[in-house]
């Protein structure tokens, strides 16, 4: 009786565990794992942070610039012009400006060579009709350099003569004996470049 009954179970475990149940159920397994494959391949991924644009400097010109409210004035008008100072983002303890200009087409009007804004003293303000000449140098007080852009001057000369004529900024590169920008931190010339004025007077 006891013989029996444990070879019925021992077949009836050979059955439960026939090599069909048993593909069958690798076969689930399988299945389930290729499915779970293809969900993560056809998931949206979410776009990975961008990152950050590097910030180009552009390159900077220390600059002086004469400028005007038009370019054509009359026989006797009065032409006021502005010079603009901008350093390029440098600091600067000092300007040397000289522009020279036809003596026959325009003259300074006397004592209307103003010092501008951007220094505290200007030991040097003086034109000379004659040659054709005007010199400013203005320099900043102790500890207090100039950085950006602003007024320097302003020249007032009275048109004379009927026809074209230019406000040259006299301006060699790295020379300190013409116009000049004096840079604070090496007390060299840091100025780049000139904008000259061109007028036509009728």
């Amino acid at each position: 009786m006891y013989t029996s009954n444990q070879t019925n179970n021992q077949s009836g475990s050979r059955r439960l565990w026939s090599p069909k149940i048993i593909f069958i159920v690798l076969g689930i397994v399988v299945l389930a794992e290729v499915i779970y494959a293809v969900k993560i391949l056809i998931m949206p991924t979410s776009p990975s942070p961008a990152s950050p644009k590097s910030v180009v400097s552009l390159p900077t010109t220390a600059k002086i610039s004469l400028t005007s409210a038009k370019l054509n004035y009359a026989v006797g008008e009065v032409i006021p012009v502005t010079v603009v100072v901008d350093t390029g983002g440098q600091s600067i303890d000092g300007v040397d400006l000289i522009v020279r200009f036809d003596p026959k087409a325009l003259e300074i009007v006397p004592g209307s060579l103003a010092a501008g804004k951007i220094f505290s003293e200007y030991p040097l303000l003086a034109g000379d009709a004659k040659e054709g000449l005007i010199s400013i140098s203005g320099v900043s007080s102790a500890n207090n350099s100039f950085t950006g852009q602003g007024e320097f001057a302003v020249l007032n000369l009275k048109a004379k003569l009927s026809g074209r004529t230019s406000l040259v900024i006299d301006f060699q590169k790295d020379m300190t004996t013409a116009s000049n920008l004096v840079g604070s931190a090496t007390s060299k010339n840091v100025l780049d470049t000139v904008d000259n004025l061109e007028l036509q007077i009728q």
